[in-house]
């Protein structure tokens, strides 16, 4: 299965290799129409659950986000909307890192996200954003600017298979599927019922 239920919310497993890919992950189906496409951000619940999975929440934070986004409906359903727009946008940042307006709609959220942050006393001094119903989205645009100036981006390859097009690292170039337990498996399959058939 390439879904998990966490919190009673099931959400793609992260195969990516880095959040930024993974949350362009959260839709399978890139370039198909959209009836055929497959979203995993149906709601604010989702996208929380989803970016404490990424590891962009602490651990517990996405329960108290979504016990204030269900006091504060509208704002999280604003929340819902800008993530999916995020991904779009890192996703054609990804693919395409010449898309000047891909890569500016990203910066600008990040930016957002850098102006709420708090530098905390500690152990070890940390930078940490205040807890809010937007925290999803604002950690999710911080995790996508970094990787974009990572260097990463020539590592990253699209899956081929049918109704996918997960990304994921791939630094060897040795990788094909997003999994070949799903994708490349399917793929296996399909190809050998069609020499069957022929």
């Amino acid at each position: 299965m390439h879904w998990e239920d966490v919190d009673g919310v099931r959400i793609p497993k992260r195969v990516g290799g880095h959040a930024a890919l993974d949350l362009c992950n959260t839709l399978a189906g890139w370039g198909e129409p959209p009836a055929r496409r497959s979203e995993w951000l149906g709601g604010y619940d989702a996208v929380a659950v989803w970016a404490e999975a990424a590891g962009l929440l602490r651990p517990g934070e996405a329960a108290r986000l979504r016990r204030a986004a269900h006091r504060e409906p509208t704002q999280a359903a604003d929340v819902v909307r800008r993530v999916r727009q995020l991904r779009q946008n890192v996703r054609t940042a990804v693919t395409d890192p010449r898309h000047a307006r891909g890569l500016q709609q990203v910066a600008a959220v990040a930016q957002e996200a850098v102006s709420r942050l708090t530098l905390v006393s500690g152990e070890r001094p940390e930078w940490r954003l205040t807890p809010a119903v937007d925290a999803p989205l604002l950690q999710a645009a911080r995790a996508a600017s970094d990787f974009l100036t990572s260097g990463d981006l020539a590592a990253v390859r699209a899956c081929p298979g049918e109704g996918c097009g997960w990304l994921f690292l791939d630094p060897r170039g040795r990788r094909r599927w997003c999994s070949m337990a799903w994708c490349g498996n399917r793929a296996k399959v399909r190809a050998h019922a069609e020499r069957t058939r022929g």
